[in-house]
Parts: structure tokens; C-alpha cells; sequence
């Protein structure tokens, strides 16, 4: 099983408004998304290096497709 971080598209409560929060995304061995986070995560590291490292990582997930938190792990379709 692998991961990396993806962007997931949340309704918000009030409203059809959606909002955008980085999940990690866990994937199966045939590389499909098979589960996430319940909750968007944050940034955190030891020391700088490795801060920057994790912030590196989650700009990656700003180049792939958004995912649908309620219908995971369809692709949101911006309008």
C-alpha cells in the first residue's frame, strides 16, 4: 500500500458551496485510491528540512486531480 497527499472537495454546510482541504490518500496495490484521511491534516515536521519537505509534498497534490470527500474517490468536476 502506498500514499501521498490529494486534494479533496468538501460541501459546505451552508449552501452547494465546496470547500478544498489536503487529505493523505492511501492507494491499493493496483495503485486506486482506497481511502483518506477523515480530516484535512496540517503541516508538521521535526526541523525545517523536513517541514519544507512535507510542504513540497502537498504542492505536488495541486497538480493532480480533486477528489470528491463524499463520493471518494470520484473526481470533482469544477463548474
Amino acid at each position: 500500500m502506498s500514499w501521498n497527499h490529494r486534494v479533496l472537495a468538501h460541501k459546505s454546510d451552508i449552501g452547494e458551496d465546496m470547500y478544498l482541504q489536503i487529505h493523505e490518500v492511501y492507494y491499493d496495490e493496483g495503485g486506486k485510491p482506497n481511502g483518506c484521511t477523515k480530516d484535512g491534516v496540517s503541516v508538521g515536521a521535526d526541523n525545517i528540512e523536513d517541514m519544507n519537505w512535507v510542504i513540497g509534498k502537498m504542492k505536488e497534490c495541486l497538480d493532480k486531480p480533486i477528489l470528491l470527500a463524499d463520493d471518494f474517490p470520484n473526481e470533482y468536476i469544477v463548474k
